[in-house]
């Protein structure tokens, strides 16, 4: 029986796809109709149906068919049995704790207490814990002294007590040497104004009552054992005695008018009197032990005359204690002639010096300011000088 509007009853209500038969299977792979013939299409398509669907198929671009595989298809690659599995890290297992000590009871011994003494005597005596107590107070005052005490060895007693004899001498040595020191030193002069010029070292010299020959004998062998340090300087300070209105005798600094006459100079009185009261006379210490004297001027014009004068016998009243030059040298003829003081230039200063037969300045005096005068001996004493009266600002 056939249905006249779908046809047969068994029939399927597909629509059969042209160019595929009824009832084959579909294929749903994609084909490539890029520059498929015309030829290909059904041939039942009309023509005009044709020439279209092969337009249309010409300019659409199907993707290409691939194959499909499923992950059944993959290969597994075989395992390599070079290859070691790599071991897996175990941590260490945690330190197991100590058990704590277990002490059996049959070796704790029972401790015997003073208490349980007590309770003991208490019980037999029939007494009181006061009595008791008072006994054993009693028992402990009476105990004689141990005679396990080791007493100290006689040796031990022997190096202690020369150790405290040994101490004690040395302190008596000390407190002699302190004694004779204060009695042999000679105390300081009050100074009546500060030093001219700073000294390491201060030394007094008495001068009263000895004759000037000694004095400058005693200048000079203090000037030749002098053993102070390179450079320094010690300060002579020549005393005279002062005696007191009460009676009492002392010591004052002598002045500069008193140091010439005991020296036995020959300095004219002008000079003496240009000149103050206050000097300084020391021992510098540098290529040699050199004497040097820093005077105070009073009036320039009549110090300077004075020392022109006193030129002619300046070096016979000032040796031994400044070094002696012979009077007489030899002129450029060989003739004998009185040696003379020359101007020469020390630290750009005028300087007055007298020199041996070899050319050595052993005698010199200038006058940095109007206000000073200076007379040493070797030329390194002069810078010396200077720098310390610039120190103290008397330049």
């Amino acid at each position: 029986m056939v249905d006249e509007t779908n046809g047969p009853a068994n029939a399927s209500n597909e629509v059969p796809i042209p160019g595929q038969n009824a009832g084959a299977p579909l294929d749903f792979a994609p084909q490539k109709t890029e520059g498929a013939p015309a030829s290909a299409l059904p041939e039942h398509t009309d023509a005009p149906m044709r020439d279209d669907i092969a337009k249309i198929l010409k300019e659409v671009k199907l993707p290409e068919r691939r194959e499909f595989r499923a992950s059944a298809d993959t290969r597994i690659p075989p395992v390599d049995a070079s290859i070691q599995p790599k071991e897996e890290v175990v941590p260490p297992a945690p330190a197991a704790e100590k058990p704590a000590p277990h002490y059996d009871n049959d070796s704790v011994v029972a401790m015997h207490t003073l208490k349980q003494d007590l309770q003991h005597v208490v019980l037999d005596q029939k007494i009181s814990v006061v009595r008791a107590v008072s006994l054993e107070e009693d028992k402990k005052r009476s105990r004689p002294i141990d005679d396990t005490i080791v007493p100290s060895s006689p040796g031990h007693r022997t190096a202690i007590t020369a150790g405290i004899v040994l101490l004690f001498l040395g302190g008596a040595a000390l407190l002699g040497v302190y004694l004779v020191a204060a009695q042999n030193a000679s105390p300081l002069p009050r100074q009546a104004s500060d030093s001219l010029v700073f000294a390491e070292q201060n030394v007094v010299f008495p001068i009263g009552g000895k004759a000037a020959s000694g004095i400058k004998n005693e200048l000079a062998q203090a000037r030749s054992n002098s053993n102070a340090s390179l450079g320094s300087i010690t300060r002579v300070i020549p005393v005279v005695p002062a005696g007191g209105t009460d009676g009492t005798t002392g010591q004052r600094p002598a002045t500069l008018s008193e140091f010439f006459a005991a020296l036995g100079t020959h300095a004219p009185d002008a000079l003496v009197r240009a000149l103050g009261d206050t000097f300084f006379f020391g021992i510098h210490t540098v290529d040699k032990n050199a004497p040097v004297f820093v005077l105070t001027v009073t009036s320039y014009d009549n110090a300077f005359a004075g020392m022109l004068a006193w030129e002619k016998t300046m070096n016979v009243d000032l040796s031994p204690a400044f070094t002696p030059v012979a009077a007489l040298t030899n002129d450029k003829n060989g003739l004998p002639t009185d040696r003379t003081f020359t101007d020469i230039v020390m630290r750009n200063y005028d300087v007055r010096a007298l020199k041996d037969d070899s050319g050595t300045i052993q005698l010199y005096y200038s006058f940095p300011t109007r206000d000073i005068l200076v007379i040493g001996e070797s030329p390194y004493t002069f810078t010396e000088i200077l720098g310390r009266l610039q120190a103290g600002r008397h330049l």
